[in-house]
């Protein structure tokens, strides 16, 4: 999958990477790391502008955590109750409530950086009941820059 992906990134390049990250940033499984970091290497061949990667990246990662909170302050228990079940989400949702319980905001701009497999689960969690929506968003962007910038 990583590899068809990959090879629409030249023709489609910023449109692929908001529709990754958006996606990535409401827990659906795409490569959107992998992708980002494609895209500095075709930036710099001169298939994709700067410019476009990083609006493009960090606009989808504001709107796709922006929607996980929302979704979450609206039905978070359902979709908590998703990964939950889940093998492989539950343990990053256990792990993402315990770090956002210790440390509230600060672990909302570390899922957003250093953290980033937490990240989607984070903005869930935030949203059904962790954090108020201006907590999330100060603590979100700025980890959104970090992340893009990087």
């Amino acid at each position: 999958m990583v590899a068809t992906v990959l090879a629409l990134v030249p023709d489609y390049g910023v449109y692929l990477i908001f529709g990754a990250v958006f996606l990535a940033c409401l827990a659906v499984p795409v490569p959107a790391s992998v992708l980002v970091l494609t895209s500095g290497s075709l930036v710099a061949s001169g298939d994709l502008s700067l410019a476009a990667v990083l609006t493009s990246a960090l606009l989808a990662y504001v709107a796709g955590d922006q929607i996980a909170f929302l979704l979450a302050s609206r039905i978070g228990a359902r979709v908590l109750g998703v990964f939950e079940r889940s093998e492989r989400a539950a343990p990053v949702v256990d792990r993402s409530r315990s770090l956002l319980k210790r440390h509230g905001s600060l672990a909302v701009f570390l899922s957003h950086t250093v953290l980033s497999p937490t990240c989607p689960y984070i903005s869930y969690l935030s949203g059904a009941g962790g954090l108020t929506w201006r907590s999330f968003t100060l603590a979100a962007v700025p980890g959104a820059l970090v992340w893009t910038a990087v």
